[in-house]
């Protein structure tokens, strides 16, 4: 079982890694679009920021839920 739930942890870490790229990239792509875009950039910028905040905080967020479920059952 202590196999198991490493595994999850280690796959858990390398999406968090994954999500950190990617939302430094739908940053960038709001701050591209929030200069470059014209008269509609700033509500599609408003959007790719929102997205990328908000999926930071959701893969952020899984691996500490993740831990405080480990530390608080186990079988």
């Amino acid at each position: 079982m202590d196999g198991l739930i490493e595994t999850g942890l280690s796959i858990l870490e390398w999406a968090q890694r994954l999500g950190l790229i990617a939302a430094a990239i739908a940053f960038c792509i709001g701050g591209f679009t929030l200069m470059l875009g014209g008269d509609r950039g700033r509500g599609k910028a408003i959007g790719w920021f929102i997205g990328a905040a908000v999926g930071l905080v959701i893969v952020m967020g899984a691996y500490g839920l993740a831990e405080g479920i480990d530390s608080n059952i186990k079988f």
